[in-house]
């Protein structure tokens, strides 16, 4: 048996036409137009509370060393004398008082790029500009390079994408909390 021929208008009954075609292109662009700025703003928001988080662990990390390391001083430090190309844990182990002390590192955090630390951290600065550094003691209080106690915060905030911060807030006592200040500006004072 022939088989019979196939005209144009077969055709267009068994498929989809360029223009439906086109209109179902249109309409995933949109719907890619309108979801992909806040996936990354999700992602941004993402990488901010990561890194702060991922300080207070190093920073809780610190203090039990310290309480726990037969009176040794345990200080978190900036990578390179910038907080935002990370930072390291250290312990320090003072042999006499002429003899120079010697430095363990116990951590390390590298670059934390798309993050940064804000100008805006307090206490984590000196009056030249220059990062200090975090000690912690064997009573786990948190001392700041001249032996004063430290109660301040750092600011993390997200390079791109403006707006976004978590403040890393420390007690005197050593204790660690992170806040959002969209979210709760009371918390962050």
């Amino acid at each position: 048996m022939p088989n019979p021929i196939q005209t144009s208008e077969d055709d267009a009954a068994n498929g989809h036409t360029l223009m439906e075609m086109m209109a179902v292109v249109a309409i995933i662009a949109m719907m890619a137009s309108i979801g992909v700025p806040l996936l990354q703003q999700q992602l941004a928001y993402r990488e901010v509370e990561h890194v702060a988080r991922r300080f207070i662990q190093h920073a809780q990390f610190a203090r039990q060393a310290a309480l726990y390391g037969a009176g040794l001083t345990v200080q978190i430090a900036p990578n390179e004398q910038q907080w935002s190309r990370g930072w390291r844990v250290i312990q320090i182990e003072a042999q006499s008082q002429t003899v120079a002390s010697l430095q363990k590192e116990l951590l390390r955090q590298g670059d934390i790029s798309p993050v940064e630390v804000d100008e805006r951290s307090s206490g984590f600065g000196g009056p030249n500009g220059q990062p200090k550094r975090i000690g912690f003691d064997a009573f786990g209080s948190a001392k700041s390079q001249s032996g004063g106690f430290v109660a301040n915060r750092m600011v993390f905030r997200h390079q791109h994408v403006r707006g976004i911060e978590r403040h890393a807030i420390l007690s005197s006592g050593g204790r660690w909390r992170v806040c959002d200040p969209d979210q709760d500006s009371r918390a962050c004072r």
